[in-house]
């Protein structure tokens, strides 16, 4: 049986006098307890009320919570609770195989303490202990929100002793749920229901490229990497998440494949969520087998998982053995099997490291013909996205022109939608053949010269930057932020022909470019 335990207002209720004789016989010096003492004792409170501050008032229990000090002293305020648990014969926990006898009979996380019981009686035995300690140290034990969850062969059991309500669903633990089987897919279900509340947010958001890049790595991914390390993401699921991130990244205009290359390579630096979260989870088993057992979760990774990593760590017979491994660790043995880039020296040990080398090796091949300096160049450090976007997207062919979009059955015609021209539309048209283009070029080439006299202008220029071109770097970044912004100009005043009718001519274009360089 697992036996959650709730305390009623933990931290408001710490007894002072209680947490400095613990400080003391764990060995804190009496200077370092005066100073704490000096933080607590005779400090008064007011309560601030529209500015408006209340009379003070003394507080004689309790640390304050938001004080970084706080969460330390309350775990050493707690620790004789679990000393006392730990060291009576009368509470039995459950045995590690291959732990040489070693029972874990609690688990604490600041006010989150859980006890892993075998028998009734220790759970009495457990609770007359917190009585004890309730009378030292002024913590109450919260009845109603305290449960039990019985997991094997008691797990139809519905009689729960010490007075504790049954745990029918889930039982949450430091924000995992544990259910006696599916916990893992349970818990992730969760996990992609957030996620697709955070994008349907983001979606409302008119954003670039490179803008939707950062929510997926700074608020999206964030939101899953806690749950990675405690469960790989179930196979079920890995296609719903995808499909997420591929819709909210894309809308259907790229393909797979160009997405997951890193920025040099033609894609955008789109974090592969399933290969990123494999790569936490057998980074961090990894990473315990190769140090000593410091916690007893240490043994149990042993029995069940560092014969599957033998290809990777080194391994010993002497210990149990697990021959049937539950389906997480089984789904790491078959990772591990998976990718041998693996076995390179302490490669997987970090998951960053492990994720950077078998995204490599698993990865599609850079875009033929266009080397890294190319993609790179034409994202310049310094052009805002929409100019970033538009220029990879050009230089991927993907604008939605209307050759392309007449492949697809998408419009009536290729042709351009200039009336006076009639040719077909490509992204080299629209950009540099078309008449209209070429006027808009020709206005450009003023401020482009005064750059530099002596650019040349060229279709290969503009489509993949300005490359080596003679002047200073300051001189190479203007001259593309001005192509830039002229293309944008071209692709915009196209935009607003095909939906509208209305021209913005030469000039407009031009003006446009002019307040944005004013702006800049």
């Amino acid at each position: 049986m697992v036996a959650a335990l709730d305390q009623a207002k933990a931290f408001d209720r710490v007894n002072r006098s209680f947490l400095f004789r613990v400080l003391g016989r764990l060995g804190f010096g009496e200077k370092f307890i005066g100073w704490i003492r000096t933080l607590y004792v005779g400090a008064g409170c007011r309560v601030s009320v529209n500015s408006h501050l209340g009379d003070v008032f003394d507080l004689s229990s309790g640390v304050r919570q938001g004080c970084p000090l706080s969460a330390l002293l309350f775990v050493l305020y707690m620790e004789p609770l679990g000393a006392a648990i730990r060291a009576d014969t009368g509470v039995e926990g459950l045995l590690i195989p291959g732990s040489g006898g070693l029972r874990v009979k609690m688990t604490q996380y600041a006010d989150d303490t859980s006890l892993l019981l075998c028998k009734d009686s220790c759970l009495t035995r457990s609770l007359a202990i917190f009585g004890d300690f309730t009378r030292a140290s002024g913590a109450v034990l919260n009845h109603a929100k305290s449960s039990v969850k019985f997991f094997g062969r008691w797990r139809g059991r519905t009689d729960v002793p010490g007075g504790f309500s049954l745990c029918e669903g889930a039982l949450r633990i430091l924000g995992v749920h544990f259910e006696t089987s599916g916990s893992a897919t349970l818990n992730w279900n969760m996990r992609i229901a957030v996620v697709q509340r955070k994008l349907a947010m983001w979606k409302a958001r008119y954003l670039s490229f490179m803008g939707k890049v950062l929510v997926l790595k700074v608020d999206v991914l964030p939101s899953l990497l806690y749950l990675a390390y405690i469960y790989p993401l179930p196979a079920c699921l890995r296609r719903p998440l995808v499909r997420l991130v591929f819709q909210f990244m894309w809308s259907g205009r790229c393909e797979w494949v160009a997405r997951a290359r890193p920025i040099g390579e033609g894609g955008r630096g789109v974090p592969h969520f399933p290969l990123k979260l494999d790569s936490i989870f057998v980074s961090f088993l990894l990473a315990e087998l190769a140090q000593p057992v410091i916690h007893p979760s240490g043994y149990l990774l042993r029995v069940f998982f560092s014969y599957q990593a033998r290809s990777v760590m080194v391994w010993s017979n002497t210990g149990p053995r697990a021959e049937q491994l539950p389906w997480h660790f089984g789904h790491a043995a078959k990772w591990l099997r998976a990718h041998p880039e693996v076995e390179v020296a302490r490669v997987g040990l970090d998951h960053r490291h492990l994720y950077e080398e078998v995204r490599q090796a698993g990865s599609p091949v850079p875009v033929a013909g266009i080397s890294s300096v190319v993609w790179e160049g034409v994202q310049a450090r310094g052009l805002d996205n929409r100019l970033k976007d538009l220029n990879w997207l050009g230089l991927h062919k993907r604008l939605p022109v209307r050759a392309i979009l007449y492949r697809y059955s998408l419009v009536q015609s290729p042709t351009c939608p200039r009336s006076s021209c009639g040719r077909e539309e490509t992204v080299r048209h629209a950009f540099w053949d078309c008449a209209f283009a070429g006027i808009v070029w020709a206005r450009a080439w003023v401020m482009l010269g005064v750059v530099r006299s002596d650019f040349v202008l060229t279709w290969a220029r503009l489509e993949r930057g300005v490359g080596r071109a003679k002047g200073t770097d300051r001189d190479r970044f203007l001259l593309w932020l001005l192509m830039s912004l002229f293309k944008k100009g071209l692709w915009e005043a196209r935009q607003n022909l095909v939906k509208t009718g209305r021209d913005w001519g030469v000039e407009g274009i031009v003006r446009r470019v002019e307040g944005d360089l004013r702006g800049r």
